[in-house]
């Protein structure tokens, strides 16, 4: 049903509609457990502790505008979370126990308007979004 074995990530799920890879859309939330026509939805804080909080430099200009926060379970599995200027804009779920696109995800809010509309890998690069710069 997929017409491609490797997701193109970083694509919005309507962009992605549009030019024919419902399918792919379909296989991957089907993946990842997640409805194909809802947005992907930020991870569960459930079990998980504040560890740290720090600024960092999210476009590139050498400001640092991020404010990253990040959480941590007693199986040392990572929260992250993404913002700037006091809007939240990605989330990112690392687990130990499992190194499947599943577990191990960035979610961005790609345009500021609440929807995490973009997943991507964790090695995969992606920045604050243009609305915010």
């Amino acid at each position: 049903m997929c017409q491609s074995d490797r997701p193109q990530t970083g694509r919005k799920m309507s962009e992605a509609i549009r030019a024919g890879k419902a399918a792919w859309f379909c296989a991957l939330c089907a993946a990842m457990q997640i409805a194909a026509a809802a947005p992907f939805a930020p991870p569960d804080l459930a079990g998980f502790t504040q560890q740290g909080e720090r600024l960092a430099d999210g476009d590139g200009d050498g400001v640092k505008e991020t404010r990253i926060v990040q959480y941590r379970n007693t199986n040392g599995d990572s929260i992250v979370s993404m913002a700037s200027k006091d809007r939240l804009w990605a989330w990112s779920l690392e687990t130990l126990a499992d190194d499947s696109a599943v577990r191990n995800y960035v979610i961005r809010d790609s345009d500021c308007d609440g929807v995490f509309d973009e997943v991507y890998g964790l090695d995969d690069q992606f920045r604050v979004p243009d609305c915010l710069e």
